[in-house]
């Protein structure tokens, strides 16, 4: 009887450590693959010409001018050109549009209705949310100072220091590679989307390259 008691017990004990080693190796199993999945999903991790980021070294977005190419969050827009306008598409949706005009080029949703207008001078760009181009941002460099003026107010004072961004004396954004441009004053309109911010920019970047 003792024997039957003590075989069984072993039998037991061994079924227990046999259970708890699977159940080990499956939560392993599982965490490695949500590591890899959310790795796969990563929206930060971008792989463009530029890479901006913020102050806590995290990426807010990325573009390229050459290949009209914007990423953001989890998005990826790619533009198809067609009689003097850009159409841009995320998994093959329509989500914005570029129409060009000479020193003019205008940002349009999906449903072609005019988000931002945007007007360049030799010295100055213009950004307004209508035709008539009333009320602008304005963007001037003065005295390696970029400035951005509303209705004569100074809203925003940037300065570029390498790939890095100061907007009103405070370290605001991080480019992968440095770009002396004053139109990076764009990036610091908060009164605008960020992912608009930088479509706005990376299309000044294409048009005056």
């Amino acid at each position: 009887m003792k024997k039957i008691t003590l075989i069984f017990l072993l039998i037991t004990t061994l079924s227990m450590v046999t259970s708890c080693k699977k159940e080990s190796t499956s939560n392993s199993s599982n965490q490695t693959e949500k590591t890899v999945s959310e790795k796969a999903s990563d929206p930060t991790n971008y792989s463009t010409e530029y890479v901006l980021y913020n102050t806590e070294g995290k990426a807010v977005g990325g573009f390229d001018p050459k290949k009209h190419k914007i990423l953001y969050n989890s998005q990826t827009y790619t533009a198809k050109e067609k009689e003097g306008k850009r159409k841009y598409y995320s998994n093959g949706t329509l989500t914005y549009e570029v129409k060009i005009k000479e020193d003019t080029y205008k940002l349009k949703n999906s449903s072609s209705k005019l988000l931002w207008k945007v007007k360049t001078y030799p010295d100055k760009i213009k950004i307004s949310d209508n035709e008539e181009n009333m009320n602008p941002f304005e963007i001037k460099n003065k005295n390696d100072t970029i400035e951005i003026s509303k209705n004569g107010n100074i809203l925003y004072s940037v300065k570029i220091s390498g790939t890095d961004i100061f907007v009103n004396d405070k370290s605001k954004f991080k480019l992968s590679k440095a770009m002396d441009n004053y139109a990076l004053g764009i990036l610091s309109i908060e009164e605008i989307p960020m992912e608009q911010r930088l479509f706005l920019l990376m299309e000044y970047l294409y048009q005056n390259k």
